[in-house]
């Protein structure tokens, strides 16, 4: 039996999609508010946060939608190589049932050997280890396939267990940089949220942003 690594997945792409709606609200301008309104060097600041909070977010999200698809890549060839494992299985009982048969009938036929008087009995005799030699000539092929085939799954299941440890340090990667940008979006959201601001200051620092990209 050729072990597997266990895959540990923590999902996170609810939690994301909630965080990038959040970031692509625009600053809001409330009249209810009685905070006095932000310098323009404020609004700079607070509109170059969420511009960086915006990219990281998508960034994030990229990130999360490759892992998503080769976790689903992973999951999926980790399936098919525990039906192929099952199927190694039972292919080496058969071959083992089939060398024990064999076995048991090369001791048949080495007593039949000692009995045979005559010529009619010698016939049968040989004609039966005929059949038996070219039985295990057989199972000596099929062996041989099997130890390559063997071999074969050894190396993918290396291989698939290799790429099941790359994907859960991937997974702890990506999970990991959420809760920090959360933590810094609730921060602007303190600082900057709902903050009043110049319309033209906001329409100055745009054209800045945009020029600056």
């Amino acid at each position: 039996m050729h072990l597997l690594k266990k895959i540990s997945f923590r999902a996170t792409l609810s939690t994301l999609t909630l965080l990038i709606t959040f970031l692509t609200a625009q600053l809001a301008f409330s009249q209810a508010k009685t905070d006095k309104i932000m310098t323009r060097d404020e609004l700079r600041t607070c509109m170059k946060t969420k511009q960086s909070h915006d990219v990281e977010a998508a960034a994030i999200k990229r990130d999360q939608d490759s892992f998503a698809r080769d976790y689903d890549g992973l999951k999926t060839e980790q399936a098919a190589v525990v039906a192929a494992n099952e199927e190694s299985r039972a292919r080496s009982a058969a071959l083992t049932a089939e060398r024990n048969a064999i076995v048991t009938r090369t001791d048949e036929l080495r007593a039949r050997a000692e009995t045979a008087k005559t010529d009619a009995e010698k016939a049968d005799y040989e004609t039966e280890r005929t059949k038996l030699i070219e039985r295990n000539r057989l199972h000596e092929i099929e062996s041989a396939k099997f130890n390559e085939a063997q071999n074969a799954l050894r190396a993918r299941v290396d291989a698939l267990n290799a790429r099941i440890a790359t994907i859960n340090e991937r997974s702890k990667t990506v999970n990991d940089r959420v809760e920090p940008l959360q933590k810094r979006v609730a921060d602007w959201r303190d600082q900057c949220g709902n903050r009043r601001f110049k319309e033209d200051d906001e329409i100055l620092i745009k054209k800045e942003l945009a020029a600056a990209k």
